[in-house]
C-alpha cells in the first residue's frame, strides 16, 4: 500500500509535462497508471506513445499485454475491464485509447481513472479533449498529462537536431536549419525526409548542407513518400508525375527502391495479419505500425499477398539494374510504377 501511495504522489506532481519529462521518468522506471496525450502535434502523440510501449512492455509481452482501442468504437465499459485486467507473464499491461475524446460514457473510464489498476499503463489519446467533461477533469487529475503542441519555426532546429543525435548521427548546424526551412514545422514530415537521408547516407554518420540539397532539395508534394502513397493507391498518373518531378531534383532511385521495399513489406505484414483473423483492433500494432495511418488501410485494400510478392520481385530487378547500369534509372522506375499499379485491385477495395 505504501508503494502505491509512492507512485500516486508522483504522478500527482507531473500534471502538463513535457515530452522530455516524460522520457525522463520512462528511463527510471517510473510508471503511471494512467497517461493523457493530447495536443495538435499527433506525431509526438505517437511517439509518446511508443515510449511507454517501448518502456513497459518487451515485443514478446506485447501479444496478451497490448490492445489498441479507439473511441470511436470501442465502450467505456470495456476500456475500463482491459485496464483492471491483470498483467500476463509481465509486470505490467498497456491499454491505448486513441480518439479518446470520442469515448461514450466516459464517466465509466472517469471513475477508473480515480482508482486505476496500478499494474496497467491506461493511455489516452486525443487531439482536442473537453477538459470540461469529467473524464479529462479527473485525467487532468489523475494522470500524466503531455500536452504535444506544434513546433515554432525557431524550434525545428533544435528537435531535428536532438532526433539525429537519437539516431547516433550527426548533423551540421547550417544543415538543420536548412532542412527546417525546406520541411517546415511537421514532425511527421521532418521524420520522413531524416529517413530518406539515412538510407542516402549509408555509412555515413554526418549530415551535411550538400546532402539536404540533394537528397531534400524538391517539393514537400514531390518526395518519395508521396510517391509511396501514390502507388499504394495504384494512381499511376499520379505517381508518374511525383516521380517526373523528382528525377529532375536529383531525387536517387535508389532511395526510391529502399522506401518502396520497406513500405510494400508493411503492407505484406498488415495483409499477413488480417489472413490470420487478427482483430481489427490489433491489426496496426502486430503489422508494425505504431503510429497510425490510415493510408496503409487504404493501401492494402489495393493489393493481394500475391501481388505484393511480385512487387518484391519487381523492386529487387530494378535495385540490380540500377546497381549495375542495367538501364536507364528513369524508365526502370517509370515501368515498376505502371507494372504495379496496373495490377488488377481486390473485389474489396
Amino acid at each position: 500500500m505504501a508503494l502505491l501511495q509512492q507512485k500516486s504522489n508522483y504522478v500527482a506532481k507531473q500534471q502538463g509535462q513535457t515530452y522530455d519529462v516524460l522520457l525522463s521518468a520512462l528511463s527510471k522506471k517510473a510508471y503511471s497508471p494512467v497517461y493523457l496525450l493530447h495536443g495538435e502535434e499527433d506525431f509526438l502523440i505517437e511517439e509518446a506513445t511508443n515510449a511507454i510501449l517501448d518502456a513497459a512492455l518487451t515485443k514478446d509481452e506485447r501479444g496478451f499485454n497490448l490492445d489498441v482501442m479507439y473511441g470511436t468504437e470501442a465502450d467505456a465499459r470495456d476500456i475500463a475491464s482491459h485496464a483492471s485486467s491483470f498483467p500476463m507473464m509481465a509486470e505490467r499491461r498497456v491499454v491505448v485509447v486513441r480518439d479518446a475524446d470520442k469515448v461514450g460514457q466516459s464517466e465509466i473510464l472517469a471513475n477508473y481513472i480515480e482508482h486505476p489498476s496500478p499494474s496497467t499503463c491506461l493511455i489516452l489519446a486525443c487531439t482536442k479533449p473537453d477538459f470540461r467533461k469529467k473524464l479529462f477533469v479527473t485525467a487532468k487529475k489523475h494522470a500524466f498529462v503531455v500536452e504535444c503542441k506544434p513546433l515554432w519555426d525557431n524550434q525545428v532546429p533544435a528537435w531535428i537536431a536532438k532526433r539525429v543525435k537519437k539516431d547516433k548521427r550527426e548533423i551540421q548546424p547550417d544543415a538543420a536549419s536548412m532542412l527546417a526551412a525546406y520541411v517546415g514545422t511537421s514532425l511527421r514530415e521532418l521524420s520522413n525526409e531524416l529517413e530518406k537521408l539515412y538510407i542516402y547516407l549509408g555509412d555515413k554518420r554526418s549530415l551535411t548542407v550538400n546532402d539536404i540539397t540533394a537528397v531534400v532539395g524538391v517539393s514537400k508534394e514531390f518526395t518519395v513518400f508521396e510517391l509511396q502513397w501514390a502507388i499504394g493507391m495504384k494512381d499511376t498518373r499520379k505517381a508518374t508525375e511525383i516521380l517526373e518531378r523528382m528525377m529532375e531534383a536529383g531525387e536517387q532511385p535508389v532511395v526510391m527502391v529502399a522506401v518502396m521495399t520497406k513500405f510494400f513489406q508493411t503492407l505484406w505484414k498488415l495483409l499477413d495479419v488480417r489472413r490470420r483473423n487478427v482483430p481489427q483492433a490489433q491489426q496496426m500494432t502486430q503489422a508494425g505500425i505504431f503510429m497510425f495511418n490510415d493510408k496503409y488501410s487504404q493501401a492494402a485494400n489495393r493489393f493481394t499477398i500475391g501481388e505484393i510478392e511480385d512487387v518484391f520481385l519487381s523492386l529487387a530487378e530494378v535495385d540490380e539494374k540500377l546497381k549495375t547500369s542495367g538501364g536507364d534509372p528513369k524508365l526502370l522506375m517509370q515501368m515498376f510504377i505502371v507494372n504495379t499499379t496496373h495490377q488488377r485491385e481486390p473485389a474489396y477495395a
